[in-house]
C-alpha cells in the first residue's frame, strides 16, 4: 500500500514523535521508506527544504527520490483540480502572485 504524506504530516512526524521514545512507530516508517511504499511531491520537499525540523531537512535530502516532479499526466490532473475556485482556497496568495520557490507551475499557469 502506498502513502502520500504532506509537509504537515511529515513535520509533525518529526517534531512530536521522537525516534528514542516511538522506535516502533520508526522503524515501520524506515520500512515503508525502503520498500518505496512513503511518497510525496516535489512542492513539499521543496517546502522540508524551509523547515526549522533540522531532523526532517536532513531526512528529506537522504530521502529526494520520495519527491518526485510530477508527470505531465500529472500536471495536467492537477491543473483540472485547481481550475475549481473551491480548491483555489489551499494555495498560499503569496505563491501565487510572487511565483517564488514554493510556486508549483501547474498551479501558477491555471490560478
Amino acid at each position: 500500500m502506498n502513502y502520500v504524506s504532506d509537509t504537515n504530516a511529515l513535520s509533525l512526524l518529526f517534531r512530536s514523535c521522537y525516534r528514542k521514545r516511538f522506535p516502533t512507530l520508526w522503524d515501520k516508517f524506515d520500512s515503508l521508506v525502503e520498500i518505496g511504499d512513503i511518497t510525496s511531491s516535489r512542492e513539499v520537499g521543496r517546502e522540508i527544504e524551509d523547515c526549522p525540523v533540522e531532523d526532517l531537512r536532513a531526512w528529506a535530502k537522504n530521502n529526494k527520490d520520495i519527491f518526485p516532479t510530477p508527470t505531465a499526466q500529472e500536471g495536467k490532473f492537477i491543473t483540472k483540480i485547481f481550475q475549481v475556485r473551491h480548491f483555489q482556497q489551499v494555495i498560499e496568495k503569496k505563491k501565487l502572485f510572487r511565483g517564488g520557490k514554493n510556486a508549483d507551475p501547474f498551479i501558477v499557469a491555471r490560478a
